[in-house]
């Protein structure tokens, strides 16, 4: 007969001995690798989100060799291949390729990106025009000529694209201006009876004309027609003009060193009050403003050769020294923006690289509210994936607001249900029942994310659409129905309360509750007509200005906190369960009642649980992604309206992303997007952590559950 005290045998032992300490091992370095997994993610979103806000730079490069015929150009290839003479000579290092002009000098030159052609301006008031190919290449021997003036020589021009053709506007040695305005049927041209020192076009063939402090916008026609849009006085004499990438924005030096953006009203119209001006160069005029073609860049050059990179929103974004004090004679500028090929009065070219990728990013873009083209007022907006000449618009506050506003409703619906029935199941049911009730709804935690946006989205929102007044009854009638059942059973015998089991009561009650809400439901349409006029939603928009669309954030707070209602319900169960038992039994042995207990003591100590329950619940609702995509509309609006859709940061990166050219502006922004859901999804739930381990060492104290 065997012992079963007997110890058994050694070599087993230290088998088991080695599993453990394996185990243990093994369980150690996968929660360390998760941790370092993590931090991980952390710094490499940190390393891609750092190069947005890196400064500006303009280097200049070494002169390249330059013939004795470059100090009379007037044009550079923005590789810096050949150039153009004042005498109308096309060479290149190796000699003369072509004559554009034998008769006359070539006084003005202007171009409109690698689709519109070269716009040469001729001492006799002729304009030159060269074609460019399907590449974007200049077709030298195809050159046509055009009257601009009849007498006097062209001393500046101005070439902008327009609808099926281009726009040229011309200023003559005594400041006469007129334009040509060239369409596929025909070119016209315009006479401007008012003279002008300084003229630049902007878009739709709005003309800006400058004479001392006096700044013209003229609305030029197709037809060959103008007329005089607005009118107004700047603080100083005009030195420089240009307008930015688009023609919206209009940039404006003066002799005292001031840099001024004028806008374009909302219908193009007119101009908005100009803002405050940008941080000067100096105090010296500005001589010369060149708008490069991409990000609404520019340069500004003074008369004490100080040259300053400039944003249109973000401001100045680098100041030095530019290769020569005197405005250059020719510039000539890569399609990137990146290139500046600048000739000085010495014919020495100069190759300026201008490394400012993410030049419209800054604080004051990303939080603050801007003035954007096309608005009257200083708004927050999100459209980073523009196209053509609109505007990017960074700002990220549009995006937060929309995460944290569905996160709130989400935590307005799930976190009384979720409470409640932690609370019941906690410290009312027995401890069979809780046994059930706690894993069927711990087992909806399991439903997907998409399953529940598809209801949401499908179901859900075409039937609140329908029943927008019943819904809204429904969120007062439900809970002051419940009340007013569990007072009436209250109020009935106890008879008749021992003949039903607890689980038979709530049943019971489920009875008359879903015969409130098909009364809530059915009798909206006359309360609707009673009090709203027959119209809820026409109601609210006259009333408020909202306005209702179909998936909004009242139906993501009902389909998200649905979905984090398992584990708000989980923690703050363990955390009511965790209550040490003799803490609530020597408060009944006191005299409380149950509801005392509950109040004063139970909820009290189990305060931290359920504080970290609702933690972990938010964090949980701000990183959501696929309901919110599903269910809001994703519109990035900033509207406190429970009836208008929103854009979240999770949402935002899941649409914009595969479309976000790697290393761009935009793909930066949405890692910084992923930033702070990574920041706050981590602080928020380290903290909740941080709370539950010193609840669980207190209850230990207490000897309650650990």
């Amino acid at each position: 007969m065997t012992n079963p005290s007997t110890a058994p045998p050694r070599p087993n032992r230290r088998l088991r001995q080695r599993l453990d300490r394996l185990a243990t091992g093994v369980i150690a370095a996968s929660g360390i690798g998760v941790v370092v997994a993590v931090l991980a993610i952390g710094v490499y979103l940190t390393l891609a989100v750092l190069p947005l806000f890196d400064g500006a730079e303009v280097d200049t490069g070494a002169p390249s060799a330059a013939d004795e015929g470059m100090m009379h150009a007037v044009w550079l290839a923005d590789d810096g291949t050949c150039w153009l003479t004042r005498d109308g000579h096309l060479r290149d290092v190796e000699g003369e390729i072509t004559t554009l002009s034998a008769s006359t000098t070539i006084a003005a030159v202007a171009e409109a990106g690698k689709t519109q052609p070269l716009a040469l301006g001729l001492g006799n008031g002729e304009v030159r025009l060269v074609p460019r190919d399907d590449q974007g290449r200049l077709r030298w021997t195809q050159a046509s000529t055009m009257s601009l003036f009849e007498s006097r020589g062209v001393a500046a021009l101005t070439l902008r694209h327009a609808a099926q053709g281009w726009v040229l506007a011309g200023r003559d040695t005594q400041g006469k201006v007129a334009a040509l305005w060239h369409t596929d049927e025909a070119t016209r041209r315009i006479a401007v009876p008012e003279t002008a020192e300084h003229i630049a076009l902007g878009h739709a063939g709005r003309l800006a004309m400058t004479q001392g402090t006096q700044l013209t916008l003229w609305q030029l026609s197709p037809d060959g027609g103008g007329m005089v849009s607005a009118r107004t006085e700047t603080q100083a004499p005009v030195t420089a003009l240009s307008f930015l990438q688009g023609g919206r924005t209009l940039i404006v030096g003066d002799d005292q060193g001031g840099l001024r953006r004028w806008r374009l009203s909302p219908d193009a119209t007119g101009w908005q009050v100009p803002e405050t001006s940008y941080s000067a160069l100096g105090d010296a005029a500005i001589r010369r403003l060149i708008a490069l073609p991409q990000q609404r860049l520019w340069l500004a050059l003074d008369d004490s050769g100080r040259l300053g990179l400039y944003q249109s929103l973000s401001g100045q974004r680098w100041q030095g020294q530019a290769p020569e004090a005197t405005p250059p004679t020719a510039v000539s500028i890569n399609s990137q923006g990146t290139q500046v090929m600048w000739l000085g009065e010495l014919g020495t070219p100069q190759r300026l690289a201008i490394e400012a990728p993410h030049a419209a990013v800054s604080p004051a873009t990303l939080w603050m509210p801007q003035t954007y083209e096309g608005h009257s007022a200083a708004q927050w907006r999100w459209a980073a994936a523009v196209t053509g000449d609109e505007e990017p618009q960074y700002s990220l506050v549009p995006l937060a607001w929309g995460t944290l506003k569905a996160a709130a409703w989400a935590m307005v619906f799930a976190v009384p249900l979720a409470l409640g029935a932690a609370v019941h199941s906690a410290c009312y049911m027995s401890r069979r029942q809780r046994a059930r009730l706690k894993p069927a709804i711990e087992l909806m935690e399991a439903l997907p994310g998409v399953v529940i946006g598809f209801v949401a989205g499908f179901l859900v929102a075409p039937f609140v659409e329908r029943h927008l007044a019943g819904t809204l009854a429904l969120f007062v009638c439900v809970p002051l129905g419940s009340v007013a059942c569990g007072w009436l059973w209250r109020m009935l015998s106890r008879r008749w309360g021992s003949r039903l089991p607890p689980i038979g009561a709530g049943v019971g009650l489920m009875v008359p509750l879903a015969l409130l809400c098909w009364a809530a439901l059915g009798l909206s349409p006359w309360l609707e007509a009673w009090w709203f006029g027959g119209d809820l939603r026409a109601w609210m928009h006259q009333q408020w200005g909202w306005d209702y669309a179909q998936r909004n954030a009242l139906i993501v707070g009902m389909a998200m906190g649905l979905a984090i209602i398992p584990t708000l319900y989980s923690l703050a169960e363990e955390a009511l369960s965790g209550v040490p038992r003799p803490l609530a039994e020597g408060s009944l042995a006191l005299g409380a009642t149950r509801a005392q207990t509950l109040w004063r003591v139970q909820l009290p100590a189990a305060a931290p649980g359920i504080l970290s329950a609702v933690m972990i619940g938010a964090g949980r609702a701000v990183g959501e992604t696929m309901i919110v995509l599903m269910v809001t509309g994703n519109t990035p609006l900033m509207s406190p309206s429970l009836f208008e859709g929103l854009r979240s940061l999770a949402a935002n990166l899941a649409i914009e992303l595969p479309e976000a050219a790697v290393g761009g502006t935009h793909y930066r922004l949405l890692l910084l997007g992923a930033l702070l859901l990574f920041v706050f999804t981590f602080v928020v739930n380290t903290l909740a952590e941080i709370v539950r381990w010193r609840l669980k060492r207190r209850y230990r104290r207490y000897g309650g559950d650990a």
